[in-house]
């Protein structure tokens, strides 16, 4: 955790019973304003549909790019992705949906490409996606995590999702604040600290509650990199 950052994305899909998109974008932006100018958190993010390498099927394209700020991170969707941003000293961003161990085995098989190609990765620093649900207890943070991604589920891929709900929620964060605190800081170990964290917190069901996880994240995040002289 020694240059700890984050920014925050946002899935920005109609979860039903919830506001629509533009009135969630509308209230997240409402509170990264309220954060003070002092902000840690650098940028609001969204992936772009663009590609470093195109081939002539859909099915064969190859390594999706994020622009976050003016940096250029490549989606670790998959070796021929991770091994393409290698090979230029692209950083990559992690995916939320991915477990734990795709992500490190996606991360051990970047650092191997780049040794290939002699590409010198000293200060390649990577985003890790993360969702964030801080509640009372860590039952009802799964509870609520666990429904988000469902709903996401099931208006984007009702008939060809593979993966285990259960799985992808413990390769987030859930529970109290000190408790989600303590896991990103134990991932940020993991992960040879070679990475910055995109928290999203829209599973998050009480408003009021989000803003201010957020505000007290932010604040604790620049205190951390002032008393460690980051900033």
């Amino acid at each position: 955790m020694n240059k700890w950052n984050y920014g925050v994305f946002f899935v920005n899909f109609y979860n039903k019973g919830q506001q629509e998109p533009s009135k969630t974008m509308n209230n997240a932006l409402e509170t990264l304003r309220i954060i003070d100018e002092d902000t840690s958190i650098y940028d609001v993010i969204n992936i772009d549909d663009h590609y470093l390498v195109k081939k002539d099927s859909e099915d064969k394209k190859l390594a999706p790019f994020i622009t976050l700020g003016e940096k250029l991170y490549v989606l670790a969707t998959s070796e021929n992705t991770v091994d393409i941003a290698a090979k230029y000293a692209l950083p990559l961003v992690f995916k939320w949906d991915d477990i734990n161990e795709e992500r490190l085995k996606l991360l051990s098989y970047y650092n191997a490409s780049a040794s290939k190609y002699n590409k010198n990765i000293d200060l390649v620093r990577h985003q890790l996606m993360l969702h964030v649900n801080v509640n009372e207890t860590e039952t009802v943070a799964k509870e609520e995590l666990k429904l988000y991604i469902e709903n996401y589920v099931a208006c984007t891929q009702p008939s060809n999702f593979n993966g285990s709900i259960d799985s992808i929620i413990q390769s987030n964060v859930t529970g109290s604040y000190k408790d989600c605190l303590s896991y990103v800081a134990n991932l940020a170990g993991k992960f040879d600290n070679t990475v910055d964290f995109l928290l999203c917190f829209e599973s998050m069901q009480d408003q009021n509650k989000k803003k201010s996880v957020m505000i007290d994240l932010n604040n604790q995040v620049i205190k951390f990199r002032q008393d460690n002289n980051l900033i």
